[in-house]
């Protein structure tokens, strides 16, 4: 069995090719773990292999009738369902498509916070009742801890009954979205955060990008491939000399602060925001680090190893660093940019947060 397009992720590989080879295949899959690690790549690869037509070993074979049009989202046995508002237009859905096509590990995304719906659950009732065109239906529901509650109840009516041929395939990167009948009704295939080597490595091979670059986006990215292959669309730099002036910011008045979130935020979309903050919370790890072993600091210890200076003089502006409200404060922002609480607000809140937890000794960083 083949699934060479997927990225490490070692042990999925192994149940899912056995599997394959003693053809015990279960009626539903969760395939479960962070985001940007494969998940959703692994099972177009998997539903390639259970639609795959090819009478050799290898499966998916990549180049039978029926690997390409699912490797196309073409096969009339194949559907992928995903987060989409209930109007989105059928060019913009094959669109999402389309681009994973392109990347499998990068999947565009249109709409802010959608949810799958029930009519999406409705329609795929109706078409697992009809016998499949071409001997196996295969259905993959990415993010499946974003179905609204019907459509998980809906959902778990087809996997009390699942139709005999019919395999399904969800996707999710948070376990508690999910309602735990329909986990106990799945087998569960756990995915783990990608190595930085092999972030690396995938950079550089898909990506043609540097060895040197590379290794610093994939530091940064802490395992998640897709977020490192969104970094190399921005100036990274830049991003990092962002949250060096936030944390400037922060240290002064109300109205200086609002004044430069509301700035910044006709600048950054949703996702840059999160980002921005991701970026944040790694640099006050790498500066948790260098306060816990002033001078004694080995360079695989730190993600921003090229900026260590910087962090130096940073750490030794401060009398106090409350590390551990800060990265509370840090992870909550995100939770709540998630839960679609406005940016501004949520950065606002942030810098004020910052203010009371950075103790300055007296000169500016």
């Amino acid at each position: 069995m083949s699934f060479a397009q997927i990225i490490g992720q070692t042990r999925p590989k192994e149940i899912l090719a056995r599997a394959l080879q003693t053809g015990r295949i279960p009626h539903a899959y969760l395939f479960a773990g962070p985001a940007g690690v494969g998940k959703e790549a692994m099972a177009i690869e998997m539903a390639k292999a259970l639609l795959c037509s090819s009478g050799g070993d290898t499966k998916p074979c990549d180049s039978c009738s029926a690997c390409r049009r699912a490797g196309r989202f073409g096969h009339p046995d194949f559907f992928f369902l995903f987060p989409m508002p209930k109007n989105a237009a059928v060019e913009e859905e094959r669109e999402v498509l389309d681009s994973l096509v392109r990347d499998p590990y990068i999947r565009k995304l249109p709409w802010a916070a959608p949810t799958i719906g029930i009519e999406r659950i409705r329609e795929l009732r109706r078409v697992s009742s009809l016998k499949p065109l071409e001997g196996r239906r295969v259905v993959i529901i990415a993010e499946a801890d974003k179905m609204t509650p019907e459509a998980a109840n809906a959902l778990l009516k087809i996997l009390e009954e699942p139709p005999p041929d019919m395999q399904l395939i969800l996707t999710s990167s948070r376990d508690a979205g999910l309602l735990p009948t329909i986990v106990s009704r799945c087998q569960r295939v756990d995915f783990n955060l990608l190595t930085n080597a092999e972030v690396a490595s995938a950079l550089m091979e898909r990506k043609g990008v540097a060895q040197d670059q590379a290794r610093l986006v994939a530091r940064i990215a802490q395992g998640n491939y897709r977020h490192a292959a969104g970094l190399l669309e921005e100036n990274l730099q830049e991003r990092r000399n962002l949250v060096i002036e936030a944390m400037r910011i922060s240290l002064k008045d109300e109205g200086t602060r609002i004044e430069w979130a509301e700035g910044v935020l006709e600048e950054l979309d949703k996702r840059e925001l999160r980002e921005f903050f991701s970026l944040m919370l790694i640099w006050f790890r790498d500066a948790l680090v260098l306060t816990a072993n002033p001078g004694a600091v080995a360079s695989d210890q730190l993600v921003n190893v090229d900026q260590i200076e910087v962090m130096n003089k940073f750490v030794a502006a401060f009398s106090e660093i409350r590390f551990e409200a800060i990265f509370a404060d840090l992870e909550k922002s995100i939770e709540m940019l998630d839960r679609n609480v406005h940016p501004t607000l949520i950065l606002v809140v942030l810098l004020g947060r910052l203010n009371l937890n950075l103790i300055l000794k007296g000169s500016s960083i």
